[in-house]
């Protein structure tokens, strides 16, 4: 009687060594898979023309809100490095970003390098400053917020 338990606990036991596997597999997959998507969003492209983001970015400015956009850098404290931490050369100002975007990295236009400044931040970084942004806005803003921050940074009225 016990070798007949034993017998019948083989085919349970080969069921869940195979479920262990087939489930370990797809989480290594998964992950693999979903650092290579991670990367391949973050990776700014190769060579900058005229037109370089601003298809993505046409789409996220269509219905953005910059009064909006002005409350979600407070929200996500961007102010802390954009304003305060500006004196201390941290990060380039808020005040003036407008006047500076369009020549800050030719040959992008002033939306499309802010966008790349907030999903890219590591593309370009500003003379005189050091990396310190954080690289993952694309994961935290929704494409609104991205919107509507990228429309209050382009108002004459952001600092």
């Amino acid at each position: 009687m016990n070798g007949e338990r034993q017998a019948a606990r083989w085919p349970v036991l080969v069921a869940v060594g195979l479920l262990i596997l087939i489930t370990l597999i797809f989480l290594i997959e998964f992950i693999l898979t979903t650092q290579a998507e991670l990367a391949a969003r973050q990776q700014a492209p190769g060579e900058l023309t005229e037109n370089t983001y601003l298809d993505r970015v046409a789409a996220l400015l269509a219905n953005a809100n910059p009064g909006n956009g002005a409350k979600l850098v407070e929200k996500y404290n961007c102010i802390a490095c954009h304003r305060a931490g500006a004196e201390n050369r941290i990060a380039p100002p808020f005040a003036g970003v407008a006047e500076r975007a369009p020549s800050r990295r030719p040959p992008l236009a002033a939306e499309a390098y802010l966008y790349e400044a907030i999903t890219h931040p590591t593309a370009y970084v500003v003379e005189g400053f050091t990396p310190a942004m954080p690289q993952n806005y694309p994961d935290v803003l929704s494409e609104q917020e991205l919107g509507d921050i990228i429309a209050y940074l382009l108002t004459p009225g952001a600092h």
